[in-house]
């Protein structure tokens, strides 16, 4: 390869360098503030609805200690969270469908180790949907299936796995 076509790739590095050094040391206009913006609330128009403040219980163990607690300070921590009008006043609770599965973070049991046998009192989740719903009885309350019980034939998306999340709705 020829010498110069060497020398302007050793090169190339420190022009790259040097082209931006150029770039960011020449000051451009200030940044100026936006411009006001109206907004139009149209009530006679659909549009997005706000569901409401939620929170996820899950993961192995970020709620399970609660159903541990003195009873006093478990209350207290379970009103600051779901009472209405009153500490962080929950709408919505996402609650870990538990399957069984090792984790590097815990796991929530399954409410179905065996097929057709099931269990609401395996894991922390239906307690704490319990807990909500007893300080909010309108709180919305969702399932997340991170994994599934070793029964389930067909992989996650199968008729088994349907019937396992049906029967976990109760």
């Amino acid at each position: 390869m020829p010498r110069t076509i060497l020398a302007v790739r050793r090169l190339a590095p420190m022009w790259i360098l040097a082209l931006l050094a150029a770039l960011l040391a020449v000051s451009g206009a200030p940044a100026q503030a936006a411009q006001d913006t109206s907004v139009v609330v149209d009530g006679t128009q659909g549009g997005r609805t706000f569901d409401g403040i939620g929170a996820i219980s899950g993961g192995g163990g970020n709620s399970r200690l609660l159903r541990d607690y003195p009873a006093a300070q478990q209350s207290q921590i379970l009103d600051y969270l779901f009472k209405p009008g009153y500490g962080a006043n929950l709408q919505m609770l996402k609650l870990e469908i538990g399957g069984d599965a090792n984790s590097t973070d815990g796991s929530e049991p399954s409410v179905e180790h065996t097929r057709g046998q099931v269990n609401c009192d395996a894991g922390y989740e239906f307690w704490l949907a319990e807990q909500a719903e007893a300080r909010n009885p309108s709180i919305k309350l969702y399932g997340l299936a991170w994994a599934a019980p070793g029964w389930i034939n067909g992989g996650f998306w199968s008729t088994d796995t349907i019937n396992y999340l049906i029967s976990w709705l109760g």
